[in-house]
C-alpha cells in the first residue's frame, strides 16, 4: 500500500549484495560506500552522523 506524500524508496538487493561495507571501514571507506550506495540504491539517506563528520572535513557531493 502506497502511502501518500511518502517517497517510496528502492532497495537495490543485487547492488548491497555485492556491496558490502567493510568491517571497522575507515572514513574514507565509509563515505566511498554511501556515496556510490546514493548512486545506485535509495533505500535509505547517508547517515546525519557522517554528513556531519563530511562537512566539517569540507567535503561536498
Amino acid at each position: 500500500m502506497k502511502i501518500p506524500g511518502k517517497e517510496e524508496s528502492k532497495f537495490n538487493k543485487e547492488w548491497h549484495q555485492a556491496n558490502l561495507m567493510p568491517k571497522n571501514a575507515t572514513f574514507a571507506q565509509r563515505v566511498n560506500w554511501h556515496l556510490e550506495h546514493l548512486k545506485n540504491c535509495s533505500c535509505r539517506p547517508i547517515p546525519e552522523k557522517l554528513l556531519g563528520e563530511m562537512k566539517q572535513k569540507g567535503m561536498s557531493f
